[in-house]
């Protein structure tokens, strides 16, 4: 479910990352829209000590991830649609709810759910990345992935690069408030893909299994990873 903000602000495709029924989802994708968020002094409070001192770039990429998470509360009909920043730099969700958030070249998107009905909610979009860093980000995000990327597909090295990592970053971001354990790249595996049906699998070294979707359009790969309860997705 997508809920719309401020007229002056155009939401993005609906349900990007394909989630399930229970989750309430906002995306914005309008870079216009984003870089025109105010950077003002009552909006330099809403920021984290650590972002007071970042490039505005940064600065409104954070702001907009919080708007979108804020909407997405509201849909919710949560209590509070303020969302803190722990130490570890982890979203700190209202009472009762769980969720993620992404933001990445102007589109900014969060996902919440009663924590009764979900355990966990990870979110990620990336640009593709190019073909000049497509080795270095291989050589970062993959094990033995590379095995499953196939020319049939219709898809270049560069899109199932930028997918495999953001399909762990999903992962992580689901399971670390579960969990609190760090997982580095290499501490996940994405065993299998399909471009056309919108999913994958995946595991972790610590045995957590799960399915998680994916979607690409207009230069983003999008991906999401939600749990019943740990190790176990949600029925569609």
């Amino acid at each position: 479910m997508v809920c719309q903000t401020a007229r002056e602000i155009q939401p993005a495709q609906p349900n990007l990352h394909r989630l399930s029924q229970p989750v309430r989802y906002h995306s914005l994708h309008n870079t216009a829209a984003a870089s025109a968020l105010p950077l003002g002094a009552e909006a330099r409070l809403r920021l984290p000590q650590s972002l007071r001192h970042a490039v505005p770039n940064r600065q409104r990429e954070f702001l907009a991830g919080r708007l979108c998470a804020a909407q997405a509360l509201r849909c919710l009909g949560a209590g509070s649609t303020h969302v803190g920043m722990a130490e570890d730099r982890a979203p700190v969700w209202p009472d009762g709810v769980v969720g993620s958030i992404t933001h990445s070249g102007g589109f900014a998107a969060a996902a919440v759910a009663w924590a009764a009905d979900i355990a966990g909610i990870g979110i990620d979009s990336e640009q593709i990345i190019t073909p000049a860093a497509t080795r270095d980000i291989a050589d970062v995000c993959m094990v033995d992935e590379a095995t499953l990327f196939k020319p049939a597909d219709g898809r270049s090295f560069c899109e199932f690069c930028t997918f495999v990592f953001s399909a762990k970053e999903a992962v992580y971001k689901c399971l670390y408030p579960l969990t609190r354990k760090f997982l580095e790249f290499s501490d996940v595996r994405i065993t299998s893909f399909d471009w056309d049906r919108n999913y994958f699998a995946w595991t972790t070294v610590s045995e957590h299994i799960g399915m998680g979707r994916l979607s690409h359009a207009d230069g983003f790969v999008h991906t999401s990873v939600e749990l019943s309860s740990l190790g176990t997705p949600p029925t569609p």
